[in-house]
């Protein structure tokens, strides 16, 4: 009897599925993965962060201080700490060990790191004209920290680089980005989160000056310049025309006056870090 082979029918070594079908099967389930496990940490993060210890802040912030080559700023920090005075005397702030540095960079930044380090950029300090908007943006930032904003998106940022990180390996594309937004804390806040903020920094200058003049100067000038498309202070901020809308309402609702201004003159640095 002579053997004829014959074609299988059913081969479980060959799929019947298009390739490309399957391609787009396998990198949609790793999507899903990726984002579950990234709102696991983002979940997971709104729940530790109330009860991180200052002390654990200052690790991490002294961790992410290292990335940056930065300048001591003396009067920078004693401004911030005539705020800080302020202060009820119960006040969670009170237990941080604030200090400002300046990095050497253009952009029109400010940032809350870990621990009670603020971090300004240079070019931030060529558009301000007085004290008042100084202290209206270290207020800022103090009320991420009273309101623990910073901490919700290291946590966040955390997430997704492990995500990325345990999906595409460590020496991935997509993990080093994630690990450069994370450690350069390109943290976004909702919108919800800086009005808040613009509210206590609002508030911390009418303690310190006993009117609001100035609230809105850097951010007027700000959206007044180049047609209003002038990059404006941390590019997840909402644009600086509706902050001085909903600044001035802040200010009627509060019945806070209006008064001159202190100018301000940039001092030269201590060191580089």
């Amino acid at each position: 009897m002579k053997y004829t082979p014959r074609e299988l029918a059913d081969n479980v070594n060959v799929s019947h599925n298009h390739p490309l079908a399957e391609l787009a099967w396998l990198v949609g389930g790793l999507v899903v993965i990726v984002a579950i496990i990234s709102l696991g940490f983002w979940w997971l993060a709104e729940l530790v962060v109330p009860r991180v210890p200052v002390d654990v802040e200052v690790w991490a912030g002294k961790q992410l201080l290292e990335k940056y080559r930065y300048q001591e700023n003396p009067d920078l920090t004693k401004l911030l700490h005539t705020l800080l005075q302020t202060l009820p005397p119960k006040s969670p702030l009170r237990t941080y060990d604030f200090s400002v540095h300046v990095a050497d960079n253009e952009a029109v930044n400010a940032m809350a790191l870990p621990g009670g380090q603020i971090m300004v950029f240079s070019g931030l300090l060529k558009q301000v004209r007085s004290e008042n908007e100084l202290a209206m943006v270290l207020g800022h930032e103090l009320g991420h920290y009273a309101h623990r904003d910073h901490l919700r998106g290291l946590g966040r940022g955390l997430g997704v680089t492990l995500a990325l990180a345990m999906f595409f390996g460590q020496d991935s594309a997509l993990a080093g980005l994630a690990s450069d937004l994370f450690l350069g804390m390109e943290m976004s806040y909702s919108r919800q989160q800086e009005t808040a903020a613009d509210a206590f920094g609002l508030d911390m200058l009418v303690a310190g000056y006993g009117h609001a003049g100035g609230a809105t100067d850097f951010f007027s000038r700000l959206a007044g310049q180049a047609g209003g498309t002038f990059p404006y202070l941390l590019a997840s901020h909402p644009h600086p025309g509706d902050r001085i809308v909903v600044l001035r309402k802040m200010i009627a609702q509060k019945g806070y006056p209006l008064g001159n201004t202190v100018p301000w003159k940039i001092s030269k640095p201590s060191g580089n870090k």
